[in-house]
């Protein structure tokens, strides 16, 4: 009777032992800080669900699809943060004719909390960024962008601390160097300077005011490579205060969080969407008693599930817009045999735009001329296979960019192919046969014939090309600026091919040939 009476006694003891232990697990939890944050980078004006034919991500994101996945975490979770590492806009004709208006809205509408600016929020130069910074209610961080000699300092901030749920969340914002990605008038008065000369001082202000985790949004693109300072990993890297970085500009899909020691050996998670909002990035963030923090990580695919729970009044507003487009971009302006993608050192793609440059310098200056040059960069899809309507014009050239024509003597156009030599190539015209070993020029003709120091050559291209000195076009003697947009040009040009019987298509010719 002694022994039974003992073992109840005993179990009595381990059941009252457990409950405590499960009393003490529940309150260190609940002294646990946690909310979701949500993400997303270069999401490029990609307001519909992309083309159902794409080789890849077919039928993938869209505006609609993705307020419905937002809202759904909303739904879910009480605690939740919406941000953007920048290039919200640029890449479709919603931005081409809409200039910014519907992303916006879209920004609005979504909820977003916060966000920072990449390259191509400058595409439409200051003017076109304060309109699109005064249509929106969302927070712009960057950091390391001094906009105090502008008209838009009053939109933009180094740092913002928020509030999810119990959480201080400190936001600073990583910007990419303007230098050779903007065309220079576009961005005049802005000061750049580099991210880490201001970083980690800024998140270790948000700390010292609070701030209970400080999330850097950067516009700087990712490499595992630790070492290049310049770039998400570097910064992680060689900062102690940043505890999590929210990528963007390289268009990575990163599925699994990038984890990077830090000075103090604390390891930062580094994320990214990809871009285009095939995905949506999410991540439950807990922080400890301790201070000590957890990331669980990963992408959700925005697709065609999401569709049944659209909101109806967000989908119709985009109905709006879409409807006073489509009918104008599907017009059919000529036919393609088959595809024309993108590449260096030639392209059929490539050859296909430089040639109609050519065409284009006729019409407006009367004249053929000797060269002309495109940027690779520029061309931002493909044209496939079957009808090529007015739509693909502006995604493939959805730059406002002006086609412009210099004159130039033969000793600065040599020049100017030294340079497109040591890019690996660029889209130049028929007439061009420039051959290149180990980055340079081997040999290079123009129409069969060498270039003369002393002869004055036309060079038809872009303003965008002569603003940016790295091209090699500032040593020109004159200089005159259509102010004909190229993908005007462009649709005009697929015009009269088609009105002349003629295909939209190209050829590989050895224009640019690289030697090993």
């Amino acid at each position: 009777m002694k022994k039974l009476l003992s073992f109840i006694l005993l179990c009595l003891a381990v059941l009252s032992c457990r409950e405590t232990n499960n009393q003490n697990q529940q309150a260190n939890k609940s002294e646990d800080k946690e909310f979701v944050l949500l993400f997303t980078n270069d999401f490029h004006s990609q307001i519909e669900p992309t083309s159902k034919d794409a080789t890849y991500n077919a039928d993938m994101g869209g505006a609609v699809r993705l307020k419905a996945l937002i809202d759904s975490v909303r739904t879910a979770e009480p605690a939740v943060l919406l941000t953007d590492s920048g290039d919200m806009v640029q890449g479709t004709y919603y931005f081409s004719c809409f200039n910014g208006i519907v992303e916006m809205m879209m920004l609005d509408e979504l909820g977003y909390d916060v966000r920072t600016l990449g390259n191509h929020e400058f595409d439409k130069k200051m003017v076109g960024l304060g309109d699109m910074l005064s249509m929106s209610k969302v927070p712009v961080v960057a950091s390391n962008y001094d906009f105090a000699n502008t008209s838009l300092s009053q939109y933009v901030k180094p740092s913002v601390m928020l509030k999810a749920g119990d959480v201080n969340v400190g936001f600073i914002g990583l910007n990419v160097r303007l230098q050779n990605l903007v065309d220079p008038t576009a961005c005049e008065g802005v000061v750049w300077f580099d991210a880490l000369d201001v970083a980690d001082k800024l998140a270790g202000d948000l700390k010292k005011d609070g701030a209970d985790i400080v999330i850097a949004l950067s516009h700087l693109g990712f490499s595992k490579d630790a070492e290049v300072k310049y770039m998400d990993s570097g910064i992680a890297k060689n900062t102690r205060n940043i505890d999590m970085i929210v990528g963007g500009h390289s268009h990575t899909f990163i599925n699994k969080a990038y984890y990077v020691r830090n000075l103090d050996g604390t390891y930062v998670p580094i994320v990214q969407t990809g871009s285009k909002g095939i995905c949506l990035g999410y991540s439950k963030i807990r922080i400890g008693k301790d201070g000590k923090k957890t990331f669980d990580y990963r992408l959700i695919p925005v697709d065609s599930r999401l569709d049944a729970r659209a909101d109806e009044a967000f989908a119709a507003t985009i109905s709006t817009y879409a409807g006073n487009l489509a009918d104008k971009m599907e017009e059919e302006l000529g036919y393609a045999p088959e595809d024309m993608t993108k590449g260096t050192p030639e392209s059929k793609l490539g050859n296909f735009t430089a040639d109609a440059l050519s065409w284009m310098c006729e019409q407006i200056y009367g004249a053929k001329p000797d060269v002309t040059l495109y940027n690779t960069g520029g061309l931002r899809s493909n044209i496939y296979k079957g009808p090529v309507t007015l739509g693909d014009v502006f995604t493939v050239y959805p730059f406002d960019n002006q086609l412009t024509v210099l004159e130039m003597n033969g000793k600065a156009l040599k020049n100017l192919f030294a340079e497109v030599a040591a890019s690996g190539g660029m889209p130049v015209n028929a007439g061009v046969r420039l051959v290149v070993k180990d980055g340079k020029v081997k040999s290079v003709t123009v129409n069969n014939r060498q270039i003369e120091d002393g002869k004055t050559y036309t060079v038809a291209t872009l303003d965008y090309i002569v603003n940016n000195a790295r091209y090699g076009t500032g040593d020109y003697l004159v200089r005159k600026d259509s102010s004909q947009i190229i993908y005007d040009l462009m649709a005009d040009y697929i015009r009269w091919l088609t009105a002349n019987g003629r295909k939209v298509e190209s050829k590989l010719d050895g224009r640019i040939i690289i030697e090993k």
